[in-house]
């Protein structure tokens, strides 16, 4: 795990160990709001330690951008009394599926077994929401795509935008859907942030925005092509394992051995709906 400082009071975790996955802590005058956590619980310890230490001021609340676990598990390292704030959405989720993914998390390390699952207490169906921290406002809103029911943080008087998995090195749409992701990259772009934390990978900074978020939604619609021309060819759907990411325009470096795998499921899974919706017509 390392970390950097997005700004004076904004903190980036990033765990080397799974897919560059981030976790965000922001100082404000009420106390730190962390946003997601990591995974692996020594590095989620450690994290809540650095702040408890470095900050000199209690913890406020946490924000949990959906319910993938990467992003969950590491919420128990923080104090239990905080409220844990997302969306309805994902509350649900969570109570549908945490707790079978925690017990497979245990069979296969042990290390999980101190992991307590923590689900949103505070939650939101549609709109935005606010959380008013003294000197600092977060507005939550709806960042559909990577799965329903992500959601970004806006802090405004930054200007930086938590993107969830709205926002990852390289876009991931098989538990979601690329139109919709291809809606909230817009919808990022017109919000016009001065910075993007995304979900796994670098920070995107000013003036980088717009060039990063257009190479996302490119590859979303290479990613479209592919799949349509493999089911209109009536090509075996195995073939779609040979489509290399660079045909998309991204590189595989960020995300490392993992990335052409997750490139292939994102193919795969709008392969699926492109013959379901022509099966049907």
């Amino acid at each position: 795990m390392y970390w950097e400082r997005v700004s004076e009071e904004i903190f980036l975790f990033t765990s080397d160990r799974y897919a560059l996955v981030n976790s965000v802590a922001i100082l404000t005058e009420r106390g730190t709001v962390v946003v997601d956590a990591l995974p692996f619980p020594d590095e989620a310890r450690q994290i809540a330690r650095f702040l408890e230490i470095r900050s000199g001021t209690d913890f406020f609340s946490l924000i949990l951008t959906h319910h993938h676990m990467d992003h969950v598990y590491g919420l128990y390292a923080f104090p239990e009394y905080l409220d844990v704030i997302g969306s309805e959405l994902c509350r649900q989720r969570l109570l549908e599926v945490g707790a079978s993914s925690l017990a497979e998390a245990r069979e296969s390390d042990p290390t999980f077994e101190e992991v307590s699952l923590r689900v949103p207490t505070i939650t939101f169906e549609s709109g935005e929401f606010y959380v008013n921290a003294g000197n600092k406002t977060f507005r939550l809103f709806s960042l559909p795509g990577h799965t329903p029911d992500n959601i970004g943080v806006y802090i405004e008087e930054d200007e930086v935008l938590i993107a969830g998995d709205a926002v990852m090195a390289i876009p991931i749409v098989a538990d979601g859907d690329w139109q919709s992701e291809i809606e909230s990259l817009e919808f990022i772009k017109a919000l016009k942030p001065d910075t993007v934390v995304q979900g796994h990978g670098e920070v995107i900074l000013r003036g980088e925005v717009n060039t990063v978020l257009d190479q996302y939604i490119h590859y979303l619609e290479c990613v479209r092509q592919q799949a349509a021309s493999v089911l209109q060819q009536g090509r075996d759907r195995k073939e779609i394992w040979d489509i290399p990411l660079e045909k998309c325009g991204l590189e595989r470096v960020p995300l490392g051995i993992a990335s052409h795998q997750l490139h292939v499921a994102n193919i795969l899974s709008v392969y699926d709906r492109l013959q379901a919706e022509r099966d049907a017509s």
